[in-house]
């Protein structure tokens, strides 16, 4: 990745937001009877009218209503906390004897419950929550006199950084992986690359374009331009804070490669290059500006640089008109030297004539002002300057025509799965040429592949002699040296993935095989319940395989299937089986007196090179005395018995204490015993 552009826009500045905590006690006057707005500890409120209002000199405040003349309804509103995030707010009230009003709190769209009011003056308090919006506290009554003293509003705005955008903005080749942070590292980051605005109910509901860091850092790499907004949040679980939106750009642009041009061809596009430096659009925003520039990548008969660099040059009368990457007309305008850029075409000085020289350098002059394009070396930069203010230190630029990397074919394509790797045939329409000291070799196995020009769009790759491995294999076949491409025109290196293709080889070892079975088929046990297969080699299961190729275990003379599963655990459940070990356990152990018959079809255990392994099909037995504890040894004459849930149940001296179990499933000593 090349960043070709330092800052070619402006960052919005982050914005803090301060907490605090609001506060009016009442004073005699503070409220009237006609409705409007009133002027509290300095925040505006708007208040509803009232039929009567007076002062209470007893501590009560401001009176609403009386006995003789009820205020039913009252209510004071304000806008002037919007911007903040709102903790709580408290409302000191009372009502006169006998009274029976109610008050509500509400902030936003949420509100409190309706306080029943009483003689004491007291605060009443609404916990909304970081809740944002029209602050409106209301009073209903039908009889008597309510009173207010006090409201305090507790702001839950903290001071919670913008991110730093720590990846400057401007023109990036191919890729870029953009990165910022907070200062806090318990902030988290919320963001979007498609220029919308994030937002943290979009993401937290998935209804929106809102991306999540998921910490105090963003790290998106971007392969397209874009406008990143990003915003900072805080949780301190009671409430949720946010910072000032900010946003930066970012325009990435592939690498193409540039080619000399002798000639203005219209619809076209072109570089304007002098002493390695090719000339930059006008900034994004900006209606004027000298031309910055980059350094390009030059080689013997072409440039590298990006594709956002080239301007268009389109025939025009009296010359052509050129246009930059964001399709902004260049022209001038009064007596400066600088370029303006417009959407829409000038009515004049937007026609420049062209003329390339035997040299190469090209006369780009503008028609209406007599100005002609110089590279100054004294300020890095393209200007357009009349004949006489040329300086020994301005150079008169070349002009490089946009043009494509060739298209190339490799035979076989990247990736491809085969079982034997000989040749890999690379052929371009624009011709092909491997270098005198090309190398190409696999990596690890000590192969070289020699070169051969079969024609001049064509060079064969190949080894001596067919190459093949036991266990399938990935080969990265690695160049040293180039291959030309055009090499009789732009002679442009071939670029591969770091240098190398990458194959898989497909081992030639023969089939796995089972080479033992534990129990071994034909045999009596007194319980069915594992079966341990062994291989010859690494062995697992096909996951897509269909039901035709899953095992199938049933009682003998039955079709009905008795349920068994793929497993790499051992019997005891403890560790898992070796490398070469593959085990089915059966998912209720069969205890049941009878012949049963497992079948393993072919395909269902593959080996590491995707090779099926031959089925079988097993014969056991089972067969026991009917009380389920034949073949339990007492150390000692001891048992302990436990349920299949882990409580012990009995612990005994003498085995045959086990007949006297109810019928159920146990463990004793550590063996999972019927008891019929």
């Amino acid at each position: 990745m090349k960043r070709f552009l330092l800052s070619i826009f402006s960052l919005v500045i982050a914005l803090s937001v301060f907490a605090d905590t609001y506060t009016h006690k009442f004073a005699n006057g503070d409220l009237k009877t006609e409705a409007g707005t009133v002027v509290l500890s300095g925040y505006e409120w708007s208040a509803s009218a009232a039929n009567l209002i007076n002062w209470n000199s007893n501590g009560k405040g401001v009176q609403l209503g009386s006995k003789a003349s009820p205020c039913t309804s009252y209510t004071l509103s304000s806008t002037a906390f919007s911007e903040f995030k709102i903790k709580s707010v408290t409302v000191n009230s009372s009502i006169a004897s006998s009274g029976d009003a109610k008050l509500t709190i509400k902030v936003g769209d949420k509100s409190s419950e309706a306080f029943e009011l009483t003689t004491s003056d007291a605060p009443y308090t609404f916990d909304c929550d970081g809740a944002s919006g029209e602050i409106a506290i209301s009073w209903t009554a039908s009889q008597r006199a309510y009173y207010v003293s006090q409201i305090t509003i507790e702001l839950l705005s903290t001071d919670v950084p913008a991110p730093l955008f720590i990846t400057p903005e401007g023109v990036y080749a191919d890729e870029i992986m953009v990165i910022a942070r907070t200062d806090v590292q318990t902030d988290v980051i919320y963001y979007t690359i498609d220029g919308t605005t994030p937002s943290y109910e979009d993401y937290t509901n998935d209804t929106g374009t809102t991306k999540s860091s998921r910490t105090y850092e963003i790290n998106e790499k971007l392969k397209a331009s874009a406008t990143i907004k990003a915003m900072a949040v805080r949780t301190d679980g009671e409430a949720t804070y946010f910072s000032k939106v900010v946003e930066a750009h970012y325009i990435v642009s592939p690498t193409v490669p540039y080619q000399q041009a002798t000639e203005v061809v219209s619809g076209s596009k072109y570089a304007i290059l002098a002493a390695d430096t090719v000339a930059m659009p006008v900034a994004l925003g900006k209606g004027y500006d000298y031309l910055a520039v980059d350094t390009v990548v030059a080689h013997e008969k072409y440039i590298e640089t990006v594709e956002y660099f080239g301007f268009t040059f389109e025939a025009a009368e009296g010359g052509y008109t050129i246009k930059d990457a964001e399709g902004r007309y260049l022209y001038m305008s009064g007596n400066y030297n600088n370029f303006n850029v417009s959407a829409t075409m000038p009515s004049e000085g937007a026609v420049w004539s062209v003329a390339i020289a035997e040299d190469g350098t090209a006369a780009i002059k503008n028609v209406a002002k007599d100005k002609t394009i110089y590279y100054s070396q004294q300020y890095r930069s393209y200007g357009c300057y009349a004949a006489d203010k040329v300086t020994s230190s301005m150079i008169q630029p070349k002009l490089y025509l946009q043009r494509e990397y060739p298209k190339t074919t490799i035979d076989p394509a990247e990736n491809t799965v085969m079982k034997v790797f000989q040749t890999i045939t690379i052929s371009c329409p624009n011709g092909i040429k491997a270098a005198d000291d090309l190398k190409v070799e696999i990596s690890g196995f000590g192969v070289t592949l020699s070169c051969t020009q079969i024609d001049e769009n064509t060079i064969r790759l190949s080894t001596a002699e067919p190459f093949t491995t036991t266990d399938n294999s990935n080969i990265m076949v690695y160049f040293t040296g180039d291959i030309f491409l055009e090499p009789n025109g732009m002679c442009i290196p071939m670029k591969f993935n770091h240098s190398r293709l990458m194959y898989e080889v497909l081992g030639n070892a023969a089939p796995a095989k089972i080479t033992n079975i534990t129990p071994a088929s034909g045999a009596t046990v007194e319980e069915l319940s594992y079966i341990l297969f062994e291989f010859d080699n690494y062995v697992g299961i096909d996951t897509n395989s269909d039901e035709a190729h899953q095992p199938k275990l049933h009682a003998e003379g039955s079709s009905e299937l008795i349920a068994v599963e793929y497993t790499t655990d051992n019997k005891a459940g403890t560790g898992k089986v070796g490398h070469y070990e593959g085990a089915l356990r059966v998912s209720e152990p069969i205890v049941a007196n009878g012949t049963y018959i497992l079948e393993i079809p072919t395909g269902y255990f593959i080996d590491r090179n995707g090779n099926q392994v031959e089925g079988v099909t097993l014969k056991y037995t089972v067969k026991n005395d009917g009380t389920g504890i034949a073949g339990v040894e007492a150390q000692g004459g001891a048992c302990t018995v436990y349920s299949l849930s882990g409580v012990k149940l009995l612990e005994a001296a003498d085995a045959a204490r086990l007949g006297e179990l109810p019928a159920g499933i146990y463990i004793v000593n550590g063996t999972k015993v019927i008891v019929k």
